[in-house]
């Protein structure tokens, strides 16, 4: 868990240093993807997407399409329109 969020607060450091906005994670996609004991890469594998991109997901910095979104709630079995729910 300690390199996870390293490996964030470098991510959050390379936005802001961009000056974009600090990031706002998707701590409930995680919780939903580790409660199915699932690794990122193996969603990415099942949504054919690269693990980079999906890590990027769930840290909040990019948003999904909608046919992503759409694998990869099927995927792990929730509503896709949550992704977009979020303000």
């Amino acid at each position: 868990m300690k390199m996870y969020s390293k490996i964030k607060e470098k991510v959050a450091y390379c936005h802001r240093k961009r000056g974009t906005v600090n990031l706002k994670q998707r701590k409930w996609l995680v919780e939903i993807r580790e409660g199915k004991k699932y690794t990122q890469a193996q969603v990415a594998a099942a949504v054919n997407i690269q693990r980079a991109y999906y890590t990027q997901i769930e840290n909040g910095v990019r948003t999904p399409s909608v046919p992503v979104a759409q694998k990869i709630a099927a995927t792990l079995q929730f509503d896709w329109t949550r992704f977009f729910d979020e303000k």
